[in-house]
Parts: structure tokens; C-alpha cells; sequence
């Protein structure tokens, strides 16, 4: 059994579809079925359930790729020590994309120094830190409340900001044109919100708006519901409505920052990078320790 073939399997537990990681990999299907069949036969054990054409990990393969997936990290990263300064790996870095926005600025400048090729991943953050347990990804950006959520205690986190969150305006909107920065609830239930359909974080509704804000205590009227979180601040940006938003974004865009009166604004999040150490030194506890 060859380190490549435990990693396509590491792969099609994560995918659940033998085309996908076919694809990855710049395969055949074929192929990789035979790979698959062999690792089961090394181990004389099936890994998988087929149903359809999903494969669904077993209990016996959730318990190899539990523990393959920390052998084939610690070996690319044992690798990477021995290798030439111009042999080039791949970094995978995964996270929420309003996440990604902005945390990357962080990783960008110490990347852009080591002999690697980058692939981002936009996934919500529960897919994020699985990623970055099972190897398939090597760093990836979430907040820490999603991470003390998750059963996975093997990863490392280290700070990269911590955000609160504001209502906000564009420079267009009424309100800011006529310097009406300060709302009672009242005239806040006037106003038109846009809100994401689901949470640009972990990708499930949460509450009324899935955006964090207390409508239990000052209501809003919702107007528009978001899919997409570059569609919900395309619409804000038009000047017609207002939206409850992390300030990192709100101070990117240049939007307007309003007060609501009544309501304790205290809801923020701390933003983390996480990564899976490794017993040998390789380029990814380096550039982790570095930053």
C-alpha cells in the first residue's frame, strides 16, 4: 500500500464520490476504483458503503482514515524538511469566503515566499475544520466558537482578529444623507434590512436573519433575503437598505456605521487560523509559527 493510494482514500471519504476524486486527482474512475479495491484488500476489510453512487465510510473505515489522515500529514510535512528549496508543494487553505476576504491578507506575503502553489477552498466552516482534520486541507479560517463546536481536538488555532458587528449604511442611504446615525427602535422597524438566507459562517439559519442581530428585541423589517452574501451587500451598497454586519466588512467597504438605541451591541466573534501540527518540522509548522 503506497502513501498516494491511502490519500485517494482519505479523499473519497471526504468527496463520497469515486468521479469527484477521479477528477482530482487526473484519473480514471476505473483506476481509482482498482486503487480503492486494493487498500481494501491490504486491509482485508471494506472501508465503504455503497449506496447509489455515494460512498459512505463504514465503521471500520472511519477508524482508518481517522488515523491515516495524521500518518500521510506527518509524512508530507517529514518530506518537505528533506526536499530542495525549489521543489514545489501544494498549500490548501479552506474557510468561509467573507472570511477569506480577509484573513488571507495575513497568509499572502509569508506564502508568496515559499516554492508552493496555492488552492483556496469555499466552504462553510464546519467543511473547513473536517478538511483540515482529515488532511484535505492545511489551514483554514474560522472562528473560534465553530471550533470549540467541533469534536475535532487535535487542531491548533492561532489569532488573527477579533470582529464585532454594526448596522450599517451605504453613503447613499437616507439615513446617512440626512446625518441620522442614531436609531430608536421604532425608527429602526421603519427601515428596510437586507439579511443573508442562511449563515455566511456555518451555512445554517440561525434566529429570524441568520446574522447574529436580537430581533426578539428590536424587531426589523426584513425586505430582502440573501443566498449569496455578495448579493446581500450588492443590495446595501445601492443605498436602499441596511444590513447587520461584521465591522471588518462594513470598514472594507466603506459603508456607515449605525447606533440603535435599547440595544446592548455586543455580539462579536474571534477569527482564528487553524492547522494540524506535525511531530516533524515541515514547511507548515514553520510558516504557522511565523505568523
Amino acid at each position: 500500500m503506497h502513501f498516494n493510494d491511502i490519500e485517494k482514500v482519505i479523499h473519497m471519504a471526504s468527496s463520497q464520490n469515486l468521479h469527484t476524486t477521479a477528477k482530482y486527482f487526473n484519473i480514471t474512475p476505473g483506476a481509482l476504483s482498482k486503487t480503492l479495491k486494493k487498500v481494501e484488500a491490504n486491509l482485508a476489510t471494506e472501508l465503504f458503503n455503497r449506496v447509489g453512487k455515494t460512498l459512505v465510510l463504514n465503521d471500520k473505515g472511519r477508524e482508518f482514515v481517522k488515523h491515516s489522515s495524521d500518518l500521510v500529514h506527518n509524512y508530507q510535512q517529514l518530506t518537505s524538511r528533506f526536499k530542495s528549496d525549489n521543489h514545489k508543494f501544494n498549500a490548501v487553505i479552506a474557510g468561509p469566503a467573507i472570511l477569506l476576504k480577509s484573513g488571507l491578507k495575513k497568509l499572502l506575503t509569508p506564502l508568496s515566499l515559499l516554492p508552493c502553489s496555492v488552492r483556496i477552498n469555499n466552504v462553510f466552516e464546519g467543511e473547513a475544520i473536517s478538511q483540515v482534520a482529515s488532511g484535505s486541507a492545511h489551514i483554514a479560517l474560522v472562528t473560534r466558537e465553530a471550533l470549540k463546536s467541533s469534536s475535532h481536538t487535535n487542531l491548533v488555532a492561532v489569532d488573527v482578529f477579533n470582529t464585532g458587528f454594526s448596522v450599517a449604511a451605504a453613503p447613499a442611504h437616507q439615513l446617512v444623507q440626512k446625518g441620522v446615525l442614531t436609531l430608536n427602535k421604532n425608527q429602526l422597524l421603519h427601515a428596510a434590512f437586507a439579511c443573508p438566507l442562511f449563515s455566511p459562517l456555518c451555512g445554517l439559519e440561525q434566529g429570524i436573519g441568520s446574522d447574529g442581530w436580537q430581533d426578539e428585541i428590536a424587531p426589523r423589517n426584513i425586505v430582502f433575503r440573501c443566498s449569496d452574501y455578495s448579493a446581500l451587500i450588492e443590495v446595501v451598497q445601492s443605498g436602499l437598505v441596511l444590513a447587520y454586519l461584521p465591522n471588518f466588512v462594513i470598514d472594507d467597504l466603506g459603508l456607515t456605521k449605525l447606533t440603535v438605541k435599547g440595544v446592548n451591541n455586543d455580539y462579536n466573534e474571534d477569527i482564528v487560523m487553524i492547522y494540524k501540527p506535525s511531530k516533524a518540522d515541515g514547511w507548515l509548522n514553520k510558516l504557522m509559527h511565523a505568523l
